[in-house]
């Protein structure tokens, strides 16, 4: 592809709403996001959904090792052309809700993963993060609900098990605020950059499995949303061991208070 030929392939590209694509066009904030990234710190860069390059662009030049996972094969093509001379560039043409990130990762030792996450799969992507044993450090740029969501406390109208999960593994700090028109096309949403460090526990799929049952109906009881898979019996006696009223919502108790339920009834 000539540059005459990549220049109108770029003026003719119509981003896809069902692909959820607004790009990134303020070479500031990328820049402000990479430098925020403290990529001197890792020996392995994964980008998600790096569309038309530009958390890319800066990210090529600290020369190291540096996977960018685009699922429109169309900008995937783009992207091999732009930046073709760049020989520790990898560009997979895949979904990265379904890539094997251990597998690409195994012979690194600190690895970041980058994004300016598609919103629509910012929920699946977080929990698969989590579930990474090698990964801890995930940057990403996401929908300001989410964020809400993602640092909600207990008695919260954002606070679920979403909330609840994401805290139980990690941390997260919030980088900076991206305003609608630093995108194309501009999005309805606010934005923000956030860095989720993921502790050392192994994720629980008992204990993920347990806190979507207790926000599964936010209106009623942690007894009756436990109920389902306990008995009412056993319910009451554990709750009663945590001074818990029977009355109380998931949404009234803190993190640790709900693992502290989870762990009693799987005794």
């Amino acid at each position: 592809m000539d540059f005459k030929t990549q220049n109108k392939h770029q003026k003719n590209f119509v981003p896809s709403k069902k692909l959820g694509q607004n790009f990134l066009t303020d070479d500031n904030v990328a820049q402000e996001i990479v430098n925020l990234s403290q990529i001197q710190n890792y020996d392995l860069v994964i980008e998600v959904g790096p569309g038309r390059g530009a958390l890319t662009k800066h990210l090529v030049v600290f020369n190291k090792p540096l996977i960018a996972i685009e699922l429109d094969k169309r900008l995937a093509e783009e992207l091999k052309h732009k930046f073709h001379q760049y020989s520790h560039l990898e560009i997979i043409n895949n979904d990265i809700l379904e890539v094997d990130l251990l597998k690409i990762s195994k012979n690194y030792k600190q690895v970041l993963l980058i994004s300016n996450l598609p919103y629509s799969i910012s929920t699946p992507m977080i929990l698969k993060f989590l579930k990474q044993n090698k990964i801890t450090s995930f940057v990403c740029m996401l929908q300001k609900e989410v964020v809400d969501r993602l640092i909600a406390t207990s008695h919260s109208k954002t606070y679920g098990a979403f909330s609840v999960l994401v805290q139980y593994y990690a941390s997260i700090a919030k980088f900076l605020n991206v305003a609608p028109n630093s995108f194309t096309p501009i999005p309805a949403v606010e934005s923000q950059v956030v860095l989720i460090s993921k502790n050392r526990l192994a994720f629980d799929n008992r204990w993920s499995s347990f806190i979507r049952q207790c926000f599964k109906y936010k209106r009623k009881t942690l007894l009756n949303n436990l109920k389902v898979d306990y008995s009412i019996e056993l319910v009451n006696k554990k709750m009663a061991k945590l001074k818990l009223d029977s009355n109380t919502r998931a949404e009234e108790l803190p993190v640790n208070t709900l693992f502290s339920l989870y762990q009693e009834m799987v005794k």
